[in-house]
């Protein structure tokens, strides 16, 4: 259904966050998964590998006003593009 898309998910190092970025995972999305701190997004992460998916993790807030930017540049960087 995703396959080969590219999904940002905020707020992704637990909770629903981290709920909607593992089932995006399950179905062929990579993910971008964002949390303000490194170690919860880097769980979430490792969780989608271990799984055969791919993601990466890109920790900060997006209410810092350069952070979007940034963001945005990571998941390009990353896998190409951003779909969702």
């Amino acid at each position: 259904m995703f396959h080969n898309q590219t999904v940002i998910i905020t707020g992704a190092g637990r909770g629903i966050g981290a709920a909607a970025a593992k089932l995006f995972a399950q179905f062929g999305a990579r993910v971008v998964v964002n949390d303000l701190n490194q170690e919860p997004a880097e769980e979430v992460v490792a969780a989608i590998r271990s799984a055969g998916g791919e993601a990466i993790a890109a920790p900060g807030s997006v209410t810092d006003p350069d952070f979007p930017d940034q963001l945005m540049r990571a998941a390009v960087d990353a896998f190409g593009q951003i779909n969702v």
